[in-house]
C-alpha cells in the first residue's frame, strides 16, 4: 500500500514524500508524491532512470530547460544530469532506476 501511504503522509508534509516501491539487485522503483507547488531539490542519478507520471502534472527541470510531464507521460533522465522537479498539481510519479 505504498502509494496510499504516500498520499496519507503528504497531508502533513511540507516536502515531497518518497518511498521505495520495489528493490532488486541492480534496479529499484521509487514512488514520489507531491502537493501542488512542492519542489524536489537539485540532484543527479549515476544510473539510468525513467520518470512515469501516474497522477497530476510535474515539471522536470535541468540546464537544458523545463519539460512538462502530465498523466502517463514518461521521461528518460540522462545519466549524471543535474535536475529538479516542481509540481504544478498534486502529483504522483514513479522513478525506475537500474540497468
Amino acid at each position: 500500500m505504498v502509494l496510499k501511504e504516500i498520499i496519507q503522509d503528504l497531508e502533513s508534509s511540507k516536502n515531497p514524500v518518497y518511498k521505495m516501491l520495489w528493490k532488486g539487485e541492480t534496479s529499484h522503483t521509487l514512488a514520489i508524491g507531491f502537493k501542488k507547488g512542492m519542489h524536489l531539490h537539485k540532484h543527479k542519478s549515476d544510473i539510468p532512470a525513467r520518470i512515469i507520471v501516474i497522477k497530476g502534472e510535474v515539471v522536470y527541470n535541468s540546464d537544458n530547460g523545463p519539460v512538462t510531464l502530465g498523466l502517463y507521460d514518461e521521461f528518460q533522465i540522462p545519466v549524471k544530469e543535474y535536475h529538479w522537479v516542481d509540481a504544478n498539481e498534486d502529483s504522483l510519479m514513479l522513478v525506475l532506476k537500474g540497468h
